[in-house]
């Protein structure tokens, strides 16, 4: 992983050997930006903080202080700061037995320029990975921050906030383009929160899920008796958004016939209901959304593209986003651990490596899948996490008897639906095609309770 140089971690080595010291720092100069030599811990201890970006290599054995117990001075200030321990060949048992209090790891002398760098690098990223949680939950409590709801500071996702920060007070139609899963929706929301019609509704349409017999009806609404199961008069989507926000996904969805009635209501600021006669004044924003390159495009009216395409936000595929895919990874985790009641485990380098090589065709949508199905594992097997089929069953429960393994995989999938569907538990019954009385027996039975996913 390429040194971050905009928040660069500091590598502190420690040693009381001037020769071993200025060479380590030099080698490891050649890969970090901010690298620190110091005779003795004293010389240093006085500069660690809590939070602080630092990772720590030290010898185990100095003629006036001892290495383990200076990571243990270091964990009482931050447990999370990585230490790592220099030992001589004698002090391997030392060192292993160190590890189980804490020291993030150890590296013997002499010591290989690579296998050193690597066990630094690990040290870097789990460091930055700490403290981009702690991050992320110190802006949680701050609902308003752009950066709780759309999370990642790659360069594509500043620019993607900045974007909408610029572009959400000024009350112009906005067109998001981006992948199948990529968050249009949530931009979109965004655009809507941080515009003066925050008070007002936010109504999301997805034109690719309504056939295009009901797309009139959606859009414009219509009074009772205009069809034969128009029983009362319904509201349309643009009418119902007055004051507030259009958000129309998948826009490119829509029939030619659609786009001139749509283009035509814009042009008027006001819609008639199917089976009416009467107009009705509208005031609402338009976000539109496409995956699409909608100009030139025969099947998109070019009037109406203009009309909808006054300012354009671009969402980056996640596998664009290479800086944000561990920490959104690990984001996601801890939330389903939590929501799943699931034991949390840092990922591992083989995680890692499996995630970043990883091309995420569903983009965060699917990332949030993986995670969640990580979470179900216990956050300890990336390779099913990342496997296409539903097996939730593997080797290592071969042993449970069939009994256990199934209830283990039916109260795993009540939970996962739950979770999908924030725990309205109607859309659970209907997606697991299973009664109320024997659903809330099964709640009883695993100790599942409903309001902790909502």
């Amino acid at each position: 992983m390429a040194e971050n140089t905009l928040n660069p971690t500091r590598i502190i080595v420690i040693d009381d050997d001037y020769d071993i010291r200025i060479n380590t720092a030099e080698l490891i100069s050649t890969r970090f930006n901010q690298v620190d030599e110091y005779e003795s811990p004293s010389a240093v201890e006085a500069e660690i903080i809590k939070g602080g970006n630092v990772v720590i290599l030290t010898d185990l054995r100095m003629p006036n202080d001892d290495g383990l117990e200076f990571a243990k001075r270091v964990y009482k200030i931050d447990p999370e700061i990585p230490v790592i321990l220099m030992t001589g060949y004698g002090d391997v048992s030392i060192a292993v037995d160190a590890l189980k209090h804490g020291v993030y790891d150890f590296i013997e002398k002499p010591f290989e320029a690579d296998h050193l760098l690597e066990a630094i690098n690990r040290a870097v990223d789990k460091r930055r990975l700490t403290l981009s949680v702690e991050q992320l939950e110190k802006q949680r409590v701050d609902e308003n921050s752009i950066d709780s709801q759309l999370i990642g500071e790659s360069h594509p996702m500043r620019r993607l906030k900045r974007d909408i920060l610029d572009f959400a007070p000024m009350d112009i139609p906005v067109m998001i383009h981006g992948e199948t899963g990529a968050g249009k929706e949530l931009a979109a929301l965004c655009l809507h929160e941080y515009s003066r019609r925050k008070d007002g509704n936010f109504v999301a349409l997805n034109c690719a899920a309504i056939p295009e017999q009901l797309a009139e009806s959606e859009l414009f609404g219509f009074v009772k008796g205009a069809f034969t199961d128009a029983k009362q008069a319904r509201t349309g989507k643009l009418e119902y958004a007055n004051g507030g926000t259009l958000f129309l996904d998948e826009i490119e969805s829509l029939s030619l016939n659609i786009q001139a009635k749509l283009l035509r209501a814009i042009s008027d600021q006001k819609v008639i209901p199917v089976g009416s006669n009467k107009s009705i004044p509208i005031n609402c924003r338009i976000i539109s959304a496409t995956k699409e390159d909608l100009r030139n495009n025969d099947n998109f009216r070019q009037d109406l593209f203009f009309r909808l395409q006054v300012a354009e936000v671009k969402i980056p595929p996640l596998r664009d986003r290479s800086d944000d895919i561990v920490h959104l990874f690990e984001v996601f985790t801890i939330k389903h651990c939590k929501q799943l009641s699931t034991q949390y485990r840092s990922i591992t380098p083989y995680a890692r490596e499996r995630i970043l090589n990883y091309d995420w065709p569903g983009n965060v949508r699917e990332l949030i899948n993986v995670t969640t199905r990580y979470a179900i594992k216990n956050c300890s097997d990336i390779d099913y996490a990342l496997e296409s089929d539903d097996r939730v069953i593997d080797q290592s429960q071969e042993s449970l008897p069939l009994k256990q393994l199934v209830e283990d995989y039916e109260a795993s999938v009540i939970k996962l639906k739950l979770h999908e569907h924030k725990g309205k538990v109607s859309k659970v019954l209907e997606e697991l095609s299973i009664e109320r009385r024997t659903f809330n027996q099964k709640l009883n039975k695993y100790g599942i309770q409903t309001s902790d996913y909502k």
